[in-house]
């Protein structure tokens, strides 16, 4: 009797404690940890999506911990404007950040990180407005961020601790470690930025020491992977997409290191992770253009107390993620973001307002010949490209073109395709698009066949149009020119970006 008494009034008492457990998780007097993890140049391709061939298993261990979004979008297909969209909850014109911009490395002085540095793009966020490390840092959390900056101008973006880690799993969960313990009793916000799947692949092969990780540096079976549809198919270009799909099985491992570190340091539970890429695969009609390819993204939300094993289509863009992670934190949302919070929708509801997303690219880089300046809106079906400088002329980057430097051997597997549509396509890319195109995702995934011109499908085509047109105006879009987009501005213009 007495031994039934102890284990009732055991089992109570454990109760108790658990219940108080669960008062302090929910406690708004403990805020949430938020780490953003950001893969470079990784189109939506994960195991957890169907991509063939390719082994995730970190990637998509977080989808069956939280929500998988399959449409969800980069505001820009360059790093820099995409970032800074992430980081501002605004679109690259309206921020100001339109193309990708020199900053400072993580190594470098304290000094380059502040209004005395050197490294200072003309081209950069506005001054006026409150970007989300600033925001994080006024009400009392520790930042930190790896691999490299990306956006500008530096002082904007106060992360306490930089470091320039970018490939190694084992670096990654010493460093994120590390982070932690420099919050102390601070919450903290960790920007986990992992350079792989960039190129150059090469410089991702670990080294043969490192047998923990030989199923991520494997390359996949020839056999299983499916090059895409916009890209020429033959012995080349398989093997570079082969090299591809395994730079992001190292990422995937960075990624692993990551959440193993957050574990081991008891912050899992107490953390909103929210995993994504920049922009899409660097390839071209991918990476730095106005494409499907270039702007759909891998995107996951993992949140304390949210549903898990969620997959969701909602249409969701970068510009998302700063409302989201305020609206988790229970801080104010300026005004100037032009983002919605997908909170509610890890509860099964929507959001309101979204039936279409959008997207832009201005220039990848300096060089006029990169300035190529396209809008895309896409209501979920058909995909609405705008280019304002039709019949131009158009430099790649040196990064989706050149093997001696890049290894990227896709464009000359290209070149070797000719007489197809694959080739047909590079070449206009290269020589002048047209002014309006128009795809059925649903039954043209790959954006081959160019429906602007359709008469069955011009009443789509105009009201595609007229919507990517208000868009333009609501968020002041005024130029078509990317060089006609007004530089860092230290005073908040009259009317403001809604």
């Amino acid at each position: 009797m007495r031994k039934g008494m102890i284990l009732v009034v055991s089992l109570a008492l454990l109760a108790l404690l658990l219940t108080a457990a669960l008062e302090k998780l929910s406690s708004p007097s403990t805020p949430f940890n938020v780490v953003l993890i950001i893969t470079d140049d990784q189109g939506a391709h994960l195991s957890a999506l169907g991509t063939k061939g390719i082994s995730t298993p970190n990637m998509d261990e977080l989808a069956r911990e939280g929500t998988l979004f399959t449409n969800a979008f980069a505001a820009a297909a360059s790093c820099s404007p995409s970032r800074a969209a992430m980081l501002t909850g605004m679109h690259p014109h309206a921020n100001g950040l339109w193309r990708n911009v020199h900053t400072p490395t993580l190594g470098d002085d304290e000094t380059q990180f502040t209004t005395s540095s050197t490294e200072v793009d003309a081209v950069g966020v506005h001054e006026y407005l409150r970007t989300l490390p600033e925001i994080l840092r006024a009400n009392g959390y520790f930042s930190a961020i790896t691999q490299k900056l990306g956006v500008g101008p530096p002082w904007k973006f106060p992360y306490d601790s930089r470091n320039p880690v970018w490939k190694s799993p084992e670096s990654f969960k010493k460093v994120t470690a590390q982070f932690i313990d420099e919050a102390g009793d601070r919450p903290f916000f960790i920007q986990a930025n992992i350079s792989p799947p960039h190129r150059n692949f090469d410089y991702f092969t670990f080294p043969q020491s490192w047998q923990r990780y030989a199923t991520w540096q494997r390359l996949p079976d020839p056999d299983a992977i499916e090059v895409p549809g916009y890209l020429a198919d033959n012995p080349l270009m398989r093997e570079d997409w082969r090299e591809y799909l395994r730079s992001i099985q190292v990422a995937d491992a960075c990624v692993g290191a990551v959440l193993e570190a957050l574990r081991e340091k008891g912050a899992y539970n107490r953390t909103l992770i929210i995993f994504t890429s920049d922009n899409g695969e660097p390839y071209h009609r991918a990476k730095a253009s106005p494409y499907y390819a270039g702007l759909h993204v891998p995107f996951i939300i993992k949140g304390p107390r949210a549903p898990k094993n969620r997959t969701s289509e909602a249409l969701i863009s970068h510009i998302d993620i700063m409302p989201t992670i305020l609206d988790y934190l229970g801080l104010g949302i300026p005004e100037s973001v032009q983002g919605h919070s997908l909170k509610p929708l890890l509860s099964g509801k929507t959001v309101t307002g979204r039936s279409f997303v959008f997207g832009e690219h201005h220039a990848h880089g300096w060089p006029r010949e990169q300035h190529y300046p396209s809008r895309v809106v896409f209501d979920g079906r058909f995909y609405y490209i705008q280019n304002l400088m039709p019949d131009k002329g158009y430099a790649l980057p040196l990064d989706l073109r050149q093997e001696e430097v890049w290894g990227n051997r896709s464009h000359q597997a290209t070149l070797q395709a000719e007489g197809t549509i694959q080739y047909r396509l590079l070449k206009q890319l290269e020589s002048g698009r047209p002014s309006e195109e128009l795809y059925d995702m649903e039954n043209d995934p790959w954006q081959l066949v160019n429906l602007a011109d359709s008469e069955q499908h011009g009443e789509k085509l105009e009201e595609l149009k007229l919507t990517l047109k208000e868009w333009r105006n609501s968020t002041g879009d005024e130029a078509d020119d990317p060089l006609e987009i007004k530089t860092r501005q230290t005073q908040e213009p009259l009317t403001h970006p809604s």
